[in-house]
């Protein structure tokens, strides 16, 4: 949407994520925040995928992805659209590499 996430400087970029998509927890170098556009977003910190930690998050809702800071995420039956914006180069590490779905890195 604005910026480049692979160089250095402020990005805004539009992720979309399809219907029952499970995200394994990971981190960024960077501070990063989020809006939901549309679906509900199921979001939770910690070192690995938890329902239990989880909060649905539906449209119009913020959070953070603070730097260095193990988070993870899900989709239900419906794709979701997040606008997500940091101050560049961002990353994205994996805490468990298989789980990577860019594969091996």
């Amino acid at each position: 949407m604005s910026g480049d996430p692979t160089a250095a400087g402020p990005y805004t970029i539009a992720l979309r994520v399809p219907a029952n998509t499970q995200i394994q927890a990971h981190t960024h170098r960077d501070d990063r925040t989020a809006v939901v556009v549309s679906g509900t977003w199921n979001f939770g910190y910690g070192q690995k995928a938890e329902r239990a930690l989880e909060k649905a998050l539906g449209p119009g809702s913020f959070y953070s992805e603070p730097a260095g800071v193990a988070h993870f995420a899900r989709t239900g039956a419906e794709p979701v659209t997040l606008y997500i914006s940091g101050y560049g180069p961002t990353d994205t590490h994996y805490l468990d590499v298989s789980a990577d779905p860019r594969g091996t890195r």
